[in-house]
């Protein structure tokens, strides 16, 4: 039995929206299981440094963050993706 038109809309909603929910989650993520979020290295390199996140860049073993330190110095900062 074919479905109609307005079941059809629903679905296509329902999937837009659990698309839009998980998005943030999926592209996050490493990737490996375990691993930190581009969002948890930035906030590391704020605490360690008490400078300013200007861009998180994903590398092949975890993220390169660049911060503006309190000094006004502008660093790049390697961090693993694996949690120790």
């Amino acid at each position: 039995m074919p479905m109609s038109h307005s079941h059809r809309r629903l679905a296509c909603w329902l999937a837009a929206a659990l698309l839009i929910l998980a998005g943030p989650a999926l592209g996050q993520r490493d990737g490996r299981g375990g691993g930190m979020t581009a969002d948890q290295a930035a906030e590391q390199v704020r605490q360690q440094t008490g400078g300013r996140v200007l861009r998180v860049d994903r590398t092949g073993s975890g993220y390169r963050v660049k911060v503006l330190t309190p000094a006004g110095e502008v660093r790049e900062i390697e961090v693993a993706a694996e949690r120790r």
